[in-house]
């Protein structure tokens, strides 16, 4: 694994910390993003209309909104409150609800799908309560997709370089005490140990795929990189934004470079092998589809 610190005055699963990042956030932009997403096509096939899902993390609620409006039953938990609050004031009859993924507020066997992206790699302590408590939730032969930091072959590359601010660990562990003003980020995880934590909680791992390219690619870049989230240092709420769900079904232009660069599309004759390729090495996240027996 990749442990991954950042100056900041929060670790990566505080409150504060994410309720700092939430208020940058548009929705506008992220319901744009989801029509493109690298993602969707698998949302497309395991999230069918009128499945019940959950979305563990789901932050300025992006996901919640696009899906729901796409005929999906979604329910968002999360344990930032302001965010929440924001959100069911920007868009009307939602289905949210304020909690902590690894200690969920439903009952067993509640849910058709889980979608998690990019939450459990925060908990210094590890994901193994989290990981639990989805398949808990999970209906049997229900669809777990689980997002986490890839620990890349690039990333490996940079590893030498960024020591000050990454560390190669066994296992998770808190930390009391760091050194320069450095808190705990996430991890990042090879997919051989992430595939040994959802196998340990009971999950059938059917797939893997690897997204968000340029976002790993940018870590090349030695003074830090996308790891980091920036935070505003404003304080005050912001305004509640003017959404404009016609986005979510309006079409798309899918021109040759959108389909490569943003939506990573691996079906594109010869070219999809180049896209194959850049996600097994230099990609972001990994997505982890399973399923609860």
């Amino acid at each position: 694994m990749l442990k991954m610190f950042q100056k900041h005055i929060h670790r990566g699963s505080s409150v504060e910390l994410w309720e700092e990042n939430w208020r940058s956030v548009k929705l506008n932009l992220g319901l744009q993003f989801c029509r493109i997403d690298p993602l969707r096509p698998l949302f497309t096939k395991y999230a069918k209309s009128g499945s019940l899902m959950l979305e563990g993390g789901c932050g300025v609620g992006q996901y919640v909104t696009f899906y729901a409006h796409k005929g999906v039953k979604v329910v968002g938990i999360d344990f930032a409150q302001k965010a929440l609050k924001r959100l069911n004031s920007e868009v009307s009859g939602l289905m949210l609800c304020a909690g902590n993924v690894a200690a969920l507020p439903f009952q067993d066997e509640s849910f058709d799908v889980y979608y998690s992206g990019g939450v459990v790699e925060h908990f210094e302590s590890g994901a193994d309560d989290s990981l639990l408590e989805a398949y808990r939730v999970l209906k049997k032969d229900g669809v777990l997709l689980i997002s986490v930091p890839y620990f890349s072959p690039l990333r490996r590359m940079l590893l030498p370089f960024k020591k000050d601010v990454w560390r190669s660990v066994d296992k998770s562990e808190t930390e009391i005490n760091t050194e320069n003003g450095l808190k705990f980020f996430q991890y990042a995880y090879r997919p051989g140990e992430f595939s040994k934590k959802l196998e340990e909680a009971g999950f059938e791992i059917v797939k893997k795929q690897g997204f968000a390219v340029l976002w790993g690619l940018s870590e090349i870049n030695l003074k830090g990189g996308k790891s980091e989230i920036e935070t505003s240092p404003n304080k005050s709420e912001p305004i509640a934004e003017n959404v404009d769900l016609s986005i979510i079904n309006q079409e798309v232009s899918a021109g040759l470079l959108k389909r490569l660069v943003v939506s990573e599309d691996d079906t594109i004759p010869i070219l999809g092998l180049g896209v194959k390729f850049m996600r097994w090495f230099s990609a972001n996240m990994m997505m982890y589809v399973c399923v609860r027996r």
